[in-house]
């Protein structure tokens, strides 16, 4: 059975409403096959134009406000690893003098099991409240020096204060991160309802063409239609790229899209290879299926975050 695979891409949804209203008005005045139907549904070439073009602005500002949100995040990452990498050494040694009552590291924020194991949780706001509780109890030492960890800070090299002023500053560049993310996720919901209303119309149009060439539904590719007459409907289906790796996946639907449904950025690679050039898919990102890429290879390029996409697959 035929059917039309419509684009969820904006860049292949404005090529189709470009095609159908330049093959709308290739017929004289009040003859095209669709004049009848798009004046029964108010359908307007004029409106859906200004909203691709909204859509458009909005797809450009998604895109400038994650960029941003994920230099920030970097920004981030670059102050806080460090301390973090000292707090993990900081309750080692606190873990080694009060031994065996490792029950005490609790005192200091260590996420602490019955059975002595520190487990410490993932992601950036939960890792910082430990910071936050290891500093508040080293803050309790007075006077100055009389903390049971100085000797290992003067061991070391390092200092509370140090961490604290770049634990600030990562917090600085965690609160623009998270700012511009809500930016970019309110840009990219606006510019799904501009797409929404124009994709709806193409939808309808679409299928009034189905219902106008039953016989010859191939008819429709005069229209910017791409139609799949395979015996079995192609799906959306949902996969994930581990950490730091590839992952390649076949029978793509060209005309379909690959949409990156996780937080990580994802390269993709034509074939079976991660080599050569890439395609960057932000998150939350669509991407059109095009030819060449029928089979296609992702990179995940997180070391912490699993990455997941969904792409029309005709198996």
């Amino acid at each position: 059975m035929a059917r039309i695979i419509f684009p969820e891409n904006l860049v292949f949804l404005r090529l189709l409403f470009d095609a159908v209203k330049e093959k709308h008005e290739s017929f004289a005045v009040g003859t095209s096959p669709i004049e009848a139907f798009i004046n029964q549904h108010d359908i307007s070439f004029v409106d859906d134009q200004a909203a691709l073009s909204s859509a458009e602005a909005n797809e450009r500002a998604h895109s400038n406000k994650s960029k941003e949100a994920e230099d920030h995040t970097q920004k981030r990452d670059l102050k806080w690893d460090p301390v973090f990498a000292n707090v993990r050494n900081y309750y080692q040694f606190l873990k080694k003098l009060y031994s065996p009552n490792y029950m005490e590291l609790g005192n200091w924020g260590a996420p602490i099991t019955t059975t002595g194991r520190i487990k410490y949780p993932t992601g950036y706001d939960a890792r910082a409240l430990i910071f936050k509780a290891l500093q508040t109890k080293y803050d309790t030492y007075l006077p100055l020096g009389s903390s049971p960890l100085d000797p290992f800070l003067t061991q070391n090299n390092t200092s509370i204060a140090a961490d604290a002023a770049a634990m600030a500053a990562s917090q600085l560049a965690a609160k623009a991160a998270t700012k511009l993310a809500k930016e970019s996720e309110d840009a990219t919901q606006d510019r799904n309802n501009a797409m929404a209303t124009v994709s709806g119309h193409l939808r309808s149009i679409g299928a009034f063409l189905m219902a106008l060439y039953p016989t010859n539904p191939k008819e429709l590719g005069h229209w910017g239609f791409t139609v799949d007459d395979s015996p079995r409907a192609p799906k959306q289906i949902v996969s994930k790229v581990k950490l730091s790796s590839t992952k390649t996946v076949g029978h793509c639907i060209i005309g379909g899209t690959f949409k990156n449904n996780g937080t990580t950025t994802l390269h993709l690679y034509r074939g079976k290879t991660a080599s050569g050039s890439f395609v960057t898919i932000l998150p939350g990102d669509v991407y059109g299926i095009t030819k060449g890429f029928s089979v296609l290879t992702v990179l995940n390029t997180s070391s912490t975050t699993t990455g997941i996409f969904s792409v029309l697959r005709a198996k």
